[in-house]
């Protein structure tokens, strides 16, 4: 019976007439089919609205057919965050004029 409501499935969707269904079923197992249906309403597979039946989440999963999921909300985007910078060696002030002649008259020493 899975195969059948399988099959209605890929047709139209999940929403279908119980003619559709029973149309198929011969009438010496009629009431094995009826049964069935009855089992697959009680396990929540299908829900049954007098002329119609609806297939469930749970319906879909065991006939192999993903649900169609509502569309998810779009998730915002996080805050920037301040990008860190290394710290870096503050400059070195300048040499003074003294320590400039002694270095070049004694080479240079660092």
């Amino acid at each position: 019976m899975l195969g059948q409501i399988r099959l209605l499935y890929e047709a139209t969707g999940r929403d279908q007439p119980l003619r559709a269904l029973t149309v198929s079923w011969l009438p010496v197992h009629y009431e094995t089919y009826r049964s069935a249906y009855a089992g697959l309403v009680a396990k929540c597979l299908i829900e049954d609205h007098n002329q119609r039946f609806t297939i469930t989440d749970s319906g879909l999963r065991a006939i192999g057919a993903a649900p169609v999921a509502a569309p998810a909300k779009p998730v915002p985007d996080p805050a920037p965050r301040a990008v860190r910078q290394p710290p870096q060696a503050a400059p070195k002030a300048p040499a003074s004029m003294m320590s400039r002649l002694f270095g070049g008259v004694l080479g240079r020493r660092d």
